[in-house]
């Protein structure tokens, strides 16, 4: 799909990264392209912020009409472990701070966008990259992408919002997703009401899903958007400072830094 206009990120910083980002224009569509396939767009605090940061000023944009998250292969692999672990080790006090500053605080931005988000998983979403596909308003998954809950393989728990989420979708279905652990394509996410499957690339479905909505007029969108999340503003801010807590227990576990041990091992 032809890029029609480019917009470069700001300068990173020590506390925030946005140089693993790419922004496309495609019409009304502003494409976030998450560029990191050499650690497979798992994401560091500093990248956290740095997407927070480049969604805050996106949502500012009146000409634009939705918002379309991807990867550079790997849609999202989860939160980089190799810059997570050292702040574990300083302790809970530094580590909620990360989590509540950086991971928790973009969710809280993506819900509060005045646009849809459409999420185009094109590659592996795990962990927190599943988070961030089903905090979007809608899913596609092409040929080549795949979700995972992933938390409870390392014994931890979504921090950011990922029960809340699939409760939203379907009461029953963490349970169903905890069982086994399996890599859902998209038809079977389909079948399960996780997204829509794609024979293409979901990037370029995203993309005509975005332009279908500037049909409308834009005050009337962002009305829609409004009521769609209105509920969902409201639990998540019950959901996060519980699953805070939950999280942090998991993170400093003798477990959990087990776990982290033998995934380095094997990286």
């Amino acid at each position: 799909m032809a890029i029609t206009s480019g917009v470069t990120p700001h300068p990173a910083s020590a506390d925030v990264d946005h140089d693993w980002l790419r922004v496309e224009r495609i019409g009304p569509a502003a494409v976030v392209v998450f560029d990191r396939p050499q650690r497979r767009n798992s994401l560091s605090p500093p990248q956290a912020r740095g997407l927070t940061a480049l969604l805050e000023e996106i949502g500012t944009d009146p000409s634009i009409s939705g918002v379309v998250l991807t990867g550079n292969g790997a849609f999202c692999a989860g939160g980089d472990m190799k810059a997570i672990v050292p702040i574990i080790k300083e302790g809970t006090d530094a580590l909620r701070t990360v989590v509540y500053g950086a991971f928790q605080r973009l969710m809280r931005t993506l819900v509060q966008l005045p646009v849809p988000l459409v999420a185009a998983v094109d590659g592996a979403a795990v962990g927190f990259g599943f988070d961030l596909a089903l905090a979007c308003d809608c899913r596609f998954i092409g040929p080549q992408g795949w979700l995972q809950q992933g938390w409870a393989v390392g014994g931890a728990i979504p921090a950011t919002g990922g029960v809340l989420f699939l409760d939203r979708i379907r009461p029953d279905l963490l349970w169903r997703l905890l069982d086994g652990q399996h890599h859902i394509d998209g038809p079977q996410a389909e079948k399960l009401g996780l997204g829509e499957a794609t024979t293409g690339p979901a990037v370029d479905a995203a993309v005509l899903r975005v332009t279908s909505f500037a049909q409308m007029p834009r005050t009337t969108l962002r009305r829609y958007v409004d009521l769609a999340r209105s509920d969902l503003r409201d639990r998540l801010e019950s959901y996060l400072p519980v699953a805070l807590d939950h999280q942090v227990a998991c993170l400093t576990s003798t477990e959990f830094m087990a776990f982290t041990d033998r995934f380095r091992a094997q990286a």
